[in-house]
């Protein structure tokens, strides 16, 4: 069985690829060319009232700038590889596209609940690479990888720090009217689709104790970031001179 990641650096290459025709569309034919490409072909429930239902896959492979394309794709090359050479490459496919499905049906219920306007497009590879990002936890939640910040990270720590940015940023755009261009609700939704597919993987032992883990470091994080908040304002020097005065 051949388990090099292949269709990983394939799908790499196809959002480089429509990333440069966006850039080439961009330079040519203005800005708002460029716009009308993402109202078009990005994702939102007045395309599928007109029944462009291939927004569904279009929205995907689109992406707003420079940052926001190379983000995703280093993202997509730790965790698409990861599942790729763990499961093959059938359920990782299932994986990805479930996830970016999950993800868009998110948006679909934030919209029919008013947090989302119905014209608004989503693009982007995102909610794909949390489901990713989901099942390679359970697969291998101690494994270093080198996402985000090119230091090696236990798995399972990537996670956790990005299920509370995505559930923390969502609470606040949604109960204070905040303004942002980021799908945070996609993003809580592909990553759920992919620790569903993870524990069905994995089994029910492992994907509790996986589970487990990440539950406890979701609670702890916030007492030891007060108390990392603490020290940090704490007066050592005082303390000293107290105690040995």
């Amino acid at each position: 069985m051949n388990n090099k990641p292949i269709l990983t650096y394939i799908l790499i290459v196809v959002s480089v690829i429509v990333f440069l025709l966006q850039w080439y569309y961009q330079f040519v034919y203005g800005e708002k060319f460029l716009e009308e490409i993402f109202y078009n072909f990005g994702f939102s429930f007045q395309n599928l009232l007109i029944g462009k239902f291939w927004v569904f896959i279009t929205s995907i492979f689109l992406h707003a700038g420079v940052e926001h394309l190379l983000l995703n794709m280093l993202a997509l090359f730790c965790f698409g590889r990861i599942v790729e050479m763990e499961l093959g490459k059938v359920k990782f496919l299932l994986v990805f596209f479930a996830s970016a499905f999950i993800g868009d049906l998110a948006i679909l219920v934030s919209i029919f609940l008013g947090f989302i306007s119905v014209s608004t497009p989503t693009i982007g590879i995102s909610a794909a690479i949390f489901g990713l990002m989901g099942t390679a936890m359970l697969l291998k939640p101690f494994k270093f990888v080198i996402y985000p910040y090119l230091i090696p990270i236990p798995l399972i720590l990537v996670a956790l720090v990005y299920t509370l940015y995505n559930i923390a940023a969502f609470l606040l755009v949604t109960t204070t009217e905040t303004a942002s261009n980021i799908s945070y609700i996609s993003h809580i939704g592909g990553l759920a689709a992919g620790i569903l597919f993870g524990f069905r993987e994995e089994g029910s032992k492992k994907g509790f104790i996986a589970l487990l883990i990440l539950l406890i470091l979701l609670i702890t994080t916030p007492f030891l970031w007060i108390v990392l908040q603490y020290l940090e304002n704490f007066n050592y020097i005082t303390l000293l001179t107290e105690i040995f005065k």
